[in-house]
């Protein structure tokens, strides 16, 4: 006779495990700490090595490189098994990348548009551009009003 899986509960994650994963993630958390301080602290430390450190002190982004491949491990490590995706059905496997995919695609989108200028675009709005090359008046060659003063500039560009 087979044997039914709905028997069966969730999966329990032993204690063995969990604290082999948190002893994993303090080490890597350490090793983080000295990949960032390695290039302003190394020399302080380890006298003998100044020549290296100061031959690498402006490799910092192989620095922020291994901090964030340490971040992946530890991040895949905590969905794995502290989130119990390991042990999950694959579309609960689907859903887990998905949600960090998304998020990622969410965080890029949110930083372009947190970076862009407010900035109206000639033709849309009936206020002055602050892009170059900085007009001050409108395409029909007349003033805007947001710029005092600017009567008396284009009547002596026009003069000349």
């Amino acid at each position: 006779m087979e044997e039914s899986h709905a028997e069966h509960g969730p999966h329990v994650i032993s204690n063995k495990v969990l604290n082999q994963t948190f002893v994993l993630l303090i080490i890597l958390m350490l090793l983080t700490i000295i990949a960032a301080r390695a290039p302003i602290d190394g020399p302080k430390y380890l006298p003998g090595m100044v020549d290296f450190f100061k031959k690498w002190e402006y490799a910092w982004p192989v620095t922020n490189l291994i901090a964030l491949g340490i971040a992946v491990i530890k991040a895949v490590n905590v969905i794995q098994y502290f989130m119990g995706v390991k042990y999950a059905s694959n579309l609960s496997k689907v859903y887990a990348v998905g949600g960090f995919v998304g998020f990622t695609l969410l965080f890029i989108l949110f930083w372009d548009y947190a970076g862009r200028a407010w900035e109206p675009v000639r033709g849309w709005e009936k206020v002055p551009s602050t892009a170059l090359p900085r007009d001050f008046d409108n395409d029909g060659g007349v003033p805007y009003k947001q710029y005092p003063g600017n009567e008396k500039a284009h009547e002596s560009k026009s003069e000349h």
